[in-house]
This record gives structure tokens, sequence and C-alpha cells, in this order.
């Protein structure tokens, strides 16, 4: 019998979100930086497993500025439209207060299962500890404790996550694995390069718009328009003599030719809007 259902992925910010969703999904659907609310829309990651299909809400991290409630709205309702919740934890920080607070905001009926990420990085008595302190907060369906980047444990989640699904008809086509469309999706690929490039005076307001895609037989054309609120940010963005802008292309330009398997003509415009 078939199932289908919604599984938010809740957490700080930096936790590795995005990084497990593409890990169960099997190939990139949501952009990964090192870098705070990299996540900034709600996206949908989509994997069949043992005749279930489980689509997994990626959602920005949890943050503490008033400034960012808009953000924090999105995660609640993806949290609301969800049968089983996901709560990462990034194991390696040291200060787990935000993290506990968001828990006890979660109602108790719930379904929620701690994943407990990046085990490589600590020293493994301390999990326990982890985990220890976190149930007494509230009583998890499952624990898991897995590294993301290395897909390390992360096929045990998707096991159970199958088998907790509920009965349903598949709400997504078989070869589907995002909600995001063709043009918004190669957007997204421009905007982690931009993360990956610009550092402690990265433009977080960014946004990356495709405003022209063409494929042909064996090439791809696409222009980008990266607005920006701020004309320094403008002058960051491109770099002396263009060497910043030019960097971020060649470096998107390289991904979408992977990932769409053709050569792909990339044109990217800075564009000042308030």
């Amino acid at each position: 019998m078939k199932k289908c259902g919604f599984v938010s992925v809740l957490g700080e910010t930096n936790s590795g979100k995005s990084t497990l969703i593409n890990s169960l999904v099997g190939q990139k659907v949501s952009i990964v930086s090192r870098k705070v609310q990299t996540t900034i829309i709600k996206i949908l990651g989509i994997t069949i497993h043992n005749e279930s299909q489980i689509i997994f809400i990626d959602t920005p991290g949890f943050v503490s500025k008033k400034s960012e409630s808009s953000l924090e709205r999105i995660i609640w309702d993806a949290f609301r439209d969800s049968e089983h919740v996901l709560f990462v934890i990034d194991v390696n920080k040291k200060d787990f207060s935000k993290s506990e607070a968001i828990l006890e905001k979660i109602h108790k009926n719930k379904k929620v299962s701690l994943v407990l990420n990046k085990i490589d990085l600590i020293y493994k008595p301390k999990l326990l500890e982890i985990a220890n302190k976190l149930s007494n907060i509230r009583k998890f369906d499952n624990i898991f404790m897995i590294s993301a980047l290395n897909n390390d444990g992360t096929f045990q989640i998707k096991d159970y996550l199958s088998k907790v699904m509920p009965n349903n008809d598949w709400f997504f086509p078989e070869n589907k694995v995002t909600d995001l469309n063709l043009e918004k999706f190669v957007s997204e690929i421009t905007r982690e390069h931009i993360f990956h490039r610009i550092h402690k005076e990265i433009p977080y307001k960014c946004i990356v718009e495709t405003i022209f895609y063409k494929e042909l037989e064996n090439d791809v054309i696409i222009k980008q328009n990266i607005y920006i609120n701020n004309d320094a940010h403008r002058i960051i963005l491109l770099g002396h003599k263009g060497t910043k802008i030019r960097a971020i292309g060649k470096a998107s330009r390289k991904e979408l030719s992977e990932l769409l398997k053709k050569k792909v003509h990339l044109f990217l415009k800075v564009v000042l809007k308030k």
C-alpha cells in the first residue's frame, strides 16, 4: 500500500538541515553554506522509499532577532503542515539553550525525532549526555546519531520515516525530487556560490532571479539578475575589476553544467534595487 506524508526539518541555523535533506533525497535540492540563514524560503525535497513518498520541508533556521519574525512564521507554518518533525542538533555546539527553548514550544502530541548531527566532530560519550539532556524536555519518537555530510546514519532515518508515513496516494510524480521550478532552482545555485565567495560582508538580503532560460540540444543559456539594496554591496559583489562576480559565475556555471548535463552559458548582472 502506498504511503505519503510531510516531514518538517527544524533546528537552529547551521545545524545541517539542508545537508541532511540533500542526503535523504539523494541529490542536491537545497543550498548549503556555513553561514547562517542560507535558507530563506520553504523548500520541499521529495524521496520514495519502500512504497512511501516522503516530502521533506527545509526551513530557515531559528533565530532570536525580532526582525527575523517573518522567517520564524515560515518555520511554524511548515511545522503545522507536517505529520512528523526531524529536530536537528549540531552536537559540536557548546550551548543548546536555544534548541531547548524551541523544543519546549513544540506540542507534546507532535511526533518528533531527535537528530544529533555532526557526530564525527565530537567525543562519542558526549552524545549520550546530550541526548539525555534533551530527552528531559520532551519524549522523542526516535533518536538518530548521524553525520549528514558523510551520509552516515541517514539511511536509518529514511527507513524509519517510510514506516510511519500515513496511508496516502503520492502527492507528486515519481520522478519529482523538489517543488522548486527549474528557474528558481538554478537561481538558488548561483545564490549558494555568492555565499561561498563573499564572507563577512555577504549581502544576506540579495536575491537571484533567472530572467531568461533557454535549453538547446547541447547547451543551456541562462541570464540572471542579482538584486541588492545597497550600493556598497554592489561594489563588494562585483569585486576589483569584476573579479568576484566572474568567480561566482564560473563556479555556478560549472555546477549547473554538471547538474543539467549540458554546457551552460551563464550571464550575471548585479542590479541595485531598493
